[in-house]
């Protein structure tokens, strides 16, 4: 059998096609993994940039409040801690929002704090992610190199020969697919180190998670090729197979799903929310004066002032905004629950489809999928409300703050959320099983092998 992979790995590593095939397919993951490294190392440089910010602002504060000149609250931010996959989906954390503004105003109706301007086109049309990449180009490399391995023989009047000086012209086979997967696998890993290495959050467990789901993929797909390969069909025949394979289960099987968890959980309309959202600041904003007072009363330690109107409007306004955002908030956390509901289903059948189980769990490894998000989510729900609850009753006393409770104020903590990657063992068994599953298919075909 050794012979075998040695004629194998000659036949192909002296076939200029091969070559040029994975010096393309090289060239384009390299680029892409340079690309994912660059942008991940920029968005972790602007979150340590923005802690500094914080912390200098922080200082500043303290230095002000001995003087007494300071009566007003800071603004944190509650960032959603990228994992040791980050690489793999920076764009996801451009779709989503994981850095939120800790605010005693309401942040849903606050128009000052708006997104950053982009072009929706670019964004939509922009280079895809590593892992997207990956999923999308590492078949059609398969199918580039597998093209013809049986049938052009057959074709030309040499699988007879073949077929005359073994007796186990499968292990031929074998042998060839071997080679090719090692080939693709080695350039895939190759980039994907590349890009794990230009991020300064490499994470040692994360790159052996990812290499494992990669050659789980990449097993799949070579069970299909030699489950095409067997049959007798031509060359163009098994390569317009391989390519209706990768269609249906790339784009048809992730398309089904996403109708099908659509179905069973919809998406709320955000035009009904925003309405929602916009009949409630409009009533509140008619009870201003009477949650002021009740807000008092709730709070009797708190010295009220002789005319509560007298306060500042900042001040005035705080007992609404707490009402508005106790009332908005189910309306907000509904999309972040159905969007979880939907990557559950989709995550429990993605082993249908071999590219969205792995850009599922490319997600998760990165720390930015649904599950975690809304996590994320929660916990800055109840950090806001740690916040309101240490400095409301002060600004609204009309005290000054001095440095020791700005030392005191909460701090947001992200430690509880999900590491990721959790799931990504069952994953790798399902897509080796499905793998192990088709190349036991493609062993009853043998039989074929001895056609000329």
């Amino acid at each position: 059998m050794s012979l075998l992979f040695k004629a194998e790995f000659l036949r192909f590593s002296r076939n200029p096609l091969n070559l040029r095939v994975l010096a393309a397919f090289s060239v384009l993951f390299c680029a892409g993994a340079i690309w994912a490294g660059v942008s991940a190392g920029a968005f972790r440089d602007r979150l340590v940039q923005r802690q500094q910010s914080w912390l200098q602002a922080v200082e500043k504060l303290q230095n002000a409040a001995d003087s007494g000149a300071v009566q007003a609250a800071p603004e944190p931010w509650a960032d959603l801690p990228a994992l040791g996959g980050l690489v793999l989906s920076v764009r996801q954390f451009d779709l989503l929002n994981p850095e939120i503004r800790i605010l005693t105003r309401s942040r849903y109706t606050d128009g000052r704090n708006s997104d950053q301007v982009y072009n929706p086109l670019l964004l939509e049309w922009g280079v895809p992610d590593f892992a997207t990449l990956l999923v999308l180009l590492l078949p059609l490399m398969v199918v580039g190199l597998c093209y013809g391995l049986v049938q052009e023989d057959r074709e030309q009047g040499c699988w007879r020969l073949v077929c005359a000086q073994t007796a186990r012209p499968w292990r031929l086979v074998f042998a060839a697919l071997t080679v090719r997967f090692i080939a693709v696998l080695a350039v895939a890993a190759l980039a994907s180190l590349l890009a794990f290495a230009l991020d300064s959050g490499i994470d040692i467990r994360t790159v052996l998670v990812w290499l494992c789901l990669i050659a789980a993929f990449l097993s799949c797909w070579i069970a299909v090729s030699a489950l095409l390969l067997l049959l007798p069909v031509s060359a163009a025949a098994a390569a317009l197979g391989m390519l209706g394979v990768w269609l249906i289960t790339t784009f048809g099987v992730p398309a089904a799903l996403s109708w099908a968890a659509n179905s069973q959980q919809p998406m709320p309309s955000r035009l009904t929310a925003i309405v929602a959202i916009r009949a409630i600041d409009a009533e509140i904003a008619g009870q201003r004066d009477t949650l002021l007072a009740a807000w008092y009363q709730q709070h009797p330690g708190v010295n009220a002032p002789a005319d509560p109107k007298a306060l500042p409007r900042q001040l005035t306004s705080l007992p609404a905004n707490l009402e508005l955002d106790r009332r908005v908030r189910p309306l907000q956390r509904q999309f972040d629950a159905v969007r979880q509901a939907q990557f559950e289903l989709m995550r429990r059948y993605a082993f249908l489809s071999p590219a969205l189980a792995v850009l599922l769990n490319a997600d998760q490894l990165a720390g930015i999928d649904a599950t975690r998000y809304a996590a994320f989510v929660d916990a800055v729900n109840r950090f806001e409300d740690q916040w309101r609850d240490y400095f409301v009753p002060r600004l609204m006393g009309g005290g000054k703050l001095t440095a020791d409770d700005y030392r005191a104020m909460p701090a947001f903590d992200p430690g509880a959320l999900a590491s990721g990657g959790e799931n990504s063992l069952g994953i790798v068994i399902k897509l080796l099983t499905t793998a192990f599953a088709g190349l036991l298919l493609a062993a009853g075909l043998r039989k074929y092998l001895s056609r000329p």
